[in-house]
């Protein structure tokens, strides 16, 4: 015995022959089809707007970073160190401009290569390499051993009248070193070369010479025309300014 409804009408005709029902249905479902294909569109538009807003807001942190932890725009800008020791601006300006003294930089260059120059600082003291940011007790021991008499094996490039030197060139012990500006390295090894400046007087003398390491600093080839342009317009006293203010900044 079936279970039935009680005095319920059979229906006239089958669902799938009845026209009008089977409308309606389809309508149906393409309605519901079509506002799934809109939701999903607008949701995937919400999302790709919170992707590439997220992009910008990443680029824009990283670019942030990125200014905030690298200063040498203004460190190891030249025209900053001249206007920090009082140049003449436009003088000075003029020069840089005119990379008169790049073969200048470029010559002292090739005389460390044929020194066997690797690396700055690398300095040499009578003839004797001291290859590093050595501390001052290092340098010490070897400028102590050239006043004693002994000679290095590297023949150093002859001094010449342009060279930058800091003290007397018949001084009994010269201090030759290949440096570059931008060289974290030559910055530390700066105090060791000034204490021993101090300590020995007139027995020892420096000679700077460039050697900017372009591929990795790209700011020591202009600081080392800076330099040259210090010394054409205020003379020695000017370019040994600028080494100060640059390795002590």
């Amino acid at each position: 015995m079936d279970d039935k409804k009680p005095n319920a009408e059979p229906s006239s005709k089958p669902f799938f022959q009845d026209t009008q029902k089977l409308t309606f249905a389809l309508g149906l479902s393409w309605g519901i089809a079509i506002m799934a294909v809109v939701g999903f569109v607008i949701i995937a538009a919400k999302a790709g707007g919170s992707t590439v807003a997220a992009k910008k807001t990443t680029v824009a942190a990283t670019t942030n970073t990125n200014t905030a932890q690298n200063p040498d725009d203004a460190q190891f800008n030249p025209v900053n160190v001249a206007t920090a020791i009082g140049l003449n601006m436009s003088k000075f300006q003029s020069c840089l401009a005119s990379n008169k003294y790049a073969d200048r930089v470029n010559r002292d260059l090739n005389d460390g290569n044929t020194a066997g120059v690797d690396g700055t600082p690398t300095t040499f003291v009578n003839g004797t390499p001291v290859r590093g940011a050595q501390p001052y007790d290092e340098l010490k021991k070897t400028i102590d051993a050239a006043l004693s008499g002994t000679k290095g094996t590297v023949n150093i490039p002859e001094i010449k009248d342009d060279d930058h030197v800091l003290g007397s060139k018949k001084a009994k012990v010269l201090i030759v070193e290949y440096s570059d500006f931008q060289c974290p390295f030559c910055k530390r090894f700066f105090p060791s070369v000034q204490q021993a400046l101090q300590e020995y007087g007139d027995k020892v003398a420096l000679v700077y010479r460039h050697f900017p390491l372009t591929s990795i600093h790209p700011y020591a080839q202009p600081l080392a025309e800076g330099s040259e342009c210090a010394a054409e317009i205020g003379g020695s006293d000017k370019f040994w300014e600028f080494h100060d203010q640059v390795f002590s900044g």
